[in-house]
């Protein structure tokens, strides 16, 4: 989620992420467990976590803006707009297995650089 947050700009919605961010920062400051209250998150917060839970993909998350309609539907993984994380690991190898088993090598070849890219990413 940290990768979401770092992409906004929306002003309002900045705001209210710093603002969750410091209570949840003082429940660790706490020196007993304490839990964050429901409404901690504002409005402009949970309408992005919506949207981005809309664009979910099986293998990763689609960054394109609102505004940018996409008319394809299986272009994804070489679109710039897509990112991936490493909790999508096994579904991207998986898929990639798949196009070698079929002997399609474009395919192939996308899945191993997504795959090589996560390898690569800091920890």
């Amino acid at each position: 989620m940290t990768m979401v947050y770092a992409r906004i700009a929306d002003r309002t919605v900045a705001d209210e992420y710093f603002a969750v961010t410091s209570k949840v920062e003082s429940l660790y400051a706490a020196s007993q467990p304490a839990v964050l209250p429901p409404d901690a998150a504002g409005p402009a917060m949970r309408a992005l976590r919506a949207e981005a839970t809309k664009r979910l993909l099986g293998n990763g998350y689609c960054a394109r803006p609102i505004e940018l309609d996409c008319r394809y539907e299986t272009i994804c993984e070489s679109c710039t707009m897509f990112f991936t994380t490493i909790e999508h690991r096994p579904t991207l190898q998986a898929q990639r297995d798949d196009a070698d088993l079929k002997g399609q090598t474009g395919r192939r070849d996308i899945y191993d650089a997504l795959l090589q890219r996560l390898d690569d990413a800091p920890a």
